[in-house]
């Protein structure tokens, strides 16, 4: 996973200096607010690795743009944990409810940070903290892509990934 991180990671640094040199309107990527949809898949992070198997989600997600460089986002979705066959059978969910800021560093690349609330949806499992900070490019007009790291905080303890977000904005 690591080398899939810093392989984004290069390429977005890549990409943006390339970019650079282009015309920073955006008015060829996007407009000034749009309605998403994504699917995220993602690996859970240290001790909740070894209980469960993966993270698998979607979400809708609304941005709106207040400056070229600045986005203004709202977004709320579903993340599902399965536990390994090892551990028996079931599943965990949360919905999260977030508020972020994405900010391009040119008109295709991003920084994108997220905070909110995830609800848990088995009986007892209560809110948690949720934050959610994340690299990103536009592949096209309509698709993006961004890899990020999520974690749900609730009393000391963490449930975290880092997973991959695709996107199609509309």
């Amino acid at each position: 996973m690591k080398k899939v991180f810093l392989f984004f990671l290069l390429s977005t640094v890549v990409y943006a200096s390339n970019a650079q040199r282009e015309s920073r309107s955006r008015t060829a990527l996007s407009s000034t607010s749009h309605f998403g949809i994504g699917v995220e898949a993602g690996l859970p992070l240290g001790d909740n690795g070894k209980p469960y198997s993966a993270v698998l989600g979607g979400n809708l997600q609304y941005e709106t743009m207040p400056d070229t460089d600045l986005g203004i986002t709202v977004s709320a979705g579903y993340s599902h944990w399965p536990l390994k066959s090892s551990y028996g059978s079931g599943s965990v969910g949360f919905v999260p409810l977030l508020g972020g800021v994405k900010y391009y560093f040119t008109p295709a690349a991003f920084f994108h940070a997220q905070l909110g609330a995830a609800f848990g949806t088995k009986t007892g499992m209560g809110t948690s903290f949720a934050y959610s900070p994340g690299v990103g490019l536009k592949l096209s007009p309509n698709i993006d892509a961004t890899l990020k790291y999520t974690g749900f905080s609730k009393k000391g303890e963490t449930l975290e990934n880092v997973g991959l977000r695709f996107g199609f904005n509309f």
